[in-house]
């Protein structure tokens, strides 16, 4: 029988160090990343767009989540006031010179157990605001 050397993801416990780590090692991963500055992982999902980072800096850290969605014409019943699209955690922009919605997510580190966690937080916002979306076209 084959043995296999599994190593279980590490938990953050709450530690922007070990977010960080994660994060670096997830850019790496994709090879688009750089050496300069905070760690940016970028995932594409058909037409839809996230960037991830951490502010460390904040009081209480947090991971942001920006999802870009697909380019469209502004929906008149979403077009004023710019404020919250229906669900609590997240804010949008409408960005008028590439013709879409961004849609912001903060996540406190605490609700992020590990690397499979802060994947799933991912995979949540992007489906936040594509559900946002359907339901403004």
């Amino acid at each position: 029988m084959q043995q296999h050397d599994y190593v279980p993801p590490e938990a953050f416990a709450g530690s922007a160090a070990a977010v960080l780590r994660c994060l670096r090692e997830l850019v790496a991963l994709t090879g688009l990343g750089s050496a300069d500055g905070p760690p940016v992982l970028e995932l594409q999902f058909d037409d839809i767009v996230t960037l991830t980072s951490l502010a460390a800096d904040a009081p209480q850290p947090y991971l942001c989540v920006s999802v870009y969605l697909p380019r469209r014409a502004l929906a008149p019943s979403a077009a004023a006031p710019l404020a919250s699209p229906g669900y609590p955690g997240g804010e949008w922009l409408w960005d008028a010179s590439e013709g879409r919605y961004i849609i912001l997510h903060d996540i406190g580190i605490e609700q992020l157990a590990d690397e499979t966690s802060l994947l799933d937080a991912i995979l949540a916002a992007k489906d936040k605001a594509s559900a946002w979306l359907l339901s403004v076209s």
